[in-house]
């Protein structure tokens, strides 16, 4: 691909003239005609109203205090609020300076854009280290990028009405701080070879701002070459399977940015660079509706959110390129739904996003009922549960959904939780993944698994011997069983999990099974997912330094389990053994053994990635039975074994809590 990108570099650069650098679909009267339509009218309403009060307040500012606080406690959010407000509203008045009755938008857009040029960094000082002057020259993280792709498009838009002088320093700053140290003076960053969205974002932003504002032929060259390294790189973070470790979130944000440069740049050359070809770029482009889940909720392993606005824009571009089928209601999110207020997705929502592209989940079903991602090793099942229109008050169908991780503690944004599962009922996950916490500066910081989000204690899994899950990609899933059924009806999965906990001695191996069905007729209307631990202990002899002593014929008090649940519902004891969480559309029931398991269920009461106030319900399953069936010992081994067997049972939810709960 690179060779081919080179053979026609030179003849695409020198076709354009100074004139022609705008990419065509970057026209005001284009970008307004689009931004008019009626189905943007939500859209356009959200802009106006922050763009007006933009336009009476000024620009907070990024003060020395609300810069140094990083530095100084740890502290991000002050400063990430005010940066992110500040680019808020310069989308929304470059949005109304489109306008040509609105020349009060347009003198406000120049001033904010000389404001930005201001700036002592576009970079956050969460990527600084200590925030130093020699930390800040030359330096490019995601939101310097953002920056100059935002400005860069900006002046393209609105050349023909800003005035000059404006034009010229973003020009001279994009050069300073971005172009020279990049493509110039050849700086080397760690984003340049990362597998994940840095090098999209960062490579992508720079050489969508170069292809627009750089005049240089050589820039321009080695900008093209540089940026389509930055994208290899980021694709070898995949797999075949084309499932995102970084979640959901993460894919919106990396692979969006790898598909705006990829556009430009196909529209730059004439369509003689495409890097939206081949097998896996369509399994990248899939991956948001293989575990989207219903209801516009998905699975959030890592530091995604459970409900994520996936851009109308990107999603209808990618139905266009790659034939992805969308069978998402149409939604365009709105720029403040994005705490970010990003430049790039706003401005593809409005000229990319096409109704006729999206379908609806509650007519269509899934496209896909369910997916093994081979490389990444998650699971998920979907199936539909029908239900009289007498128990639901619209008697549409209700999906539920299961999903299961693997893969290994050392993935990008990183949680440790393998052998996490996630339980989905109506548009809810109803046992649940806590997604991203609070970023911070011990979020990223030596010992970060501490911390609630990132710990096993957060997930779906067991405490073993006192001890959580252990970090690092030797603590690795291995998978020895993932079978699905071409309906989604049945998902059969096994994994070997004794690598995550080197802590606990006396484990020999920890496998965790688990066995989903959908009801298949009859009266039955339900889904179940069958979960099965079984813990191997060592003998004394194997997990202690100390001599074996034949007196002490009983391992049962050292080898200790607690199993945990996490949910956003409160789960309700219905009698011993049976637990329900009642969700809004459906319930769960979860039918264990009373004899040999305790339960017990505590709140937790965190902030998430907002540093919103919530509450996660935990419960768990203490063992208090015996180890073993038998006191036969064989030399050097002792087949003790602890396991763990529950039914999660899955319903529309009922006038009362009545279960098919006979063994």
């Amino acid at each position: 691909m690179e060779d081919s990108i080179h053979e026609v570099e030179h003849e695409h650069i020198n076709q354009r003239g100074n004139e022609s650098k705008a990419v065509s679909s970057l026209s005001a009267d284009r970008l307004l005609e689009k931004l008019l339509r009626p189905e943007l009218a939500m859209l356009y309403t959200d802009l106006k109203a922050y763009g007006e009060r933009a336009l009476k307040k000024p620009l907070p500012s990024l003060s020395f205090r609300l810069y140094r606080q990083f530095s100084d406690a740890g502290e991000r959010k002050a400063y990430e609020q005010a940066y992110f407000d500040r680019r808020g509203r310069l989308a929304a008045v470059a949005m109304l300076a489109l306008d040509p009755a609105r020349p009060d938008a347009l003198q406000a857009l120049e001033e904010m854009l000389w404001n930005v040029c201001d700036e002592y960094t576009w970079c956050l000082p969460a990527h600084l280290g200590t925030g130093e002057v020699d930390q800040v020259n030359g330096n490019i993280d995601l939101f310097a990028a953002e920056t100059v792709h935002m400005l860069a498009e900006m002046v393209t838009i609105h050349a023909d009405r800003l005035d000059r002088l404006v034009i010229e320093r973003i020009r001279f700053e994009a050069e300073r701080r971005i172009f020279a140290p990049l493509y110039r003076d050849q700086q080397k960053f760690h984003w340049q070879t990362a597998d994940h969205n840095w090098s999209a974002v960062c490579g992508g932003c720079c050489g969508m701002a170069a292809l627009l504002l750089s005049e240089d032929e050589t820039t321009l060259r080695e900008s093209i070459s540089h940026t389509v390294g930055c994208m290899n790189a980021f694709l070898s973070g995949y797999g075949e399977d084309g499932g995102c470790a970084e979640g959901i979130g993460y894919w919106v944000y990396g692979f969006g940015y790898f598909i705006y440069y990829a556009e430009m740049l196909r529209e730059y050359s004439e369509g003689e660079l495409d890097l939206l070809t081949g097998s896996k770029i369509a399994a990248i482009a899939a991956f948001p509706l293989r575990v989207h889940l219903s209801g516009g909720t998905f699975v959030n392993y890592s530091d995604s959110a459970e409900q994520e606005e996936i851009p109308s824009g990107l999603l209808s571009l990618l139905a266009s390129r790659v034939g992805l089928q969308v069978d998402l209601p149409l939604h365009i999110p709105l720029l403040t739904d994005d705490p970010c207020h990003r430049w790039a997705h706003l401005a593809r929502n409005v000229m990319w996003s096409d109704p006729a592209v999206y379908g609806d989940e509650g007519v269509s079903g899934q496209v896909e009922c369910g997916f093994i991602f081979q490389n990444l090793g998650w699971m998920v099942a979907k199936g539909v549960l029908h239900s009289p229109s007498n128990q639901r008050s619209s008697g549409a169908p209700l999906h539920v959904a299961i999903s299961v991780k693997g893969g290994h503690n050392d993935e990008p944004h990183n949680h440790n939780d393998l052998g996490q599962f996630i339980i989905h009922c109506g548009g809810e996950n109803i046992l649940c993944d806590p997604g991203a916490g609070l970023y911070t500066q011990a979020y990223f910081a030596p010992g970060r698994e501490r911390l609630f989000h990132i710990s096993s204690s957060g997930h779906n899994v067991p405490l073993i011997e006192g001890q959580e899950q252990s970090s690092g990609r030797q603590a690795q899933a291995h998978v020895l069983e993932a079978k699905l059924a071409a309906d989604g009806g049945e998902l059969n999965t096994t994994l070997d999990l004794t690598s995550a906990y080197p802590g606990a001695a006396s484990l020999a191996r920890y496998t965790r099974q688990f066995h989903w069905k959908m009801a298949s007729g009859g009266s039955s209307n339900g889904a179940e997912l069958r979960l099965i631990d079984r813990f191997q202990w060592k003998s004394r002899r194997e997990s202690s330094a100390e001599p074996f002593s034949s007196a002490d014929d009983s391992d049962a008090g050292y080898s200790s389990v607690v199993e945990r649940w996490m949910s956003r519902v409160q789960p309700e004891v219905v009698k011993s053994g049976i637990l329900c969480w009642q969700g809004v559309q459906g319930t769960v029931h979860m039918v264990y053994d009373a004899n040999h398991w305790q339960v017990f269920t505590e709140a937790m009461n965190i902030v998430d990635h907002d540093n919103v106030p919530v509450t996660f319900y935990r419960t768990s399953l203490s063992w208090i039975g015996a180890v073993g069936d038998s006191d036969h010992r064989i030399e050097g081994y002792d087949p003790l074994e602890t396991v763990c067997e529950v039914r999660f049972i899955i319903e529309p939810k009922k006038g009362e809590t009545e279960v098919n709960m006979h063994e």
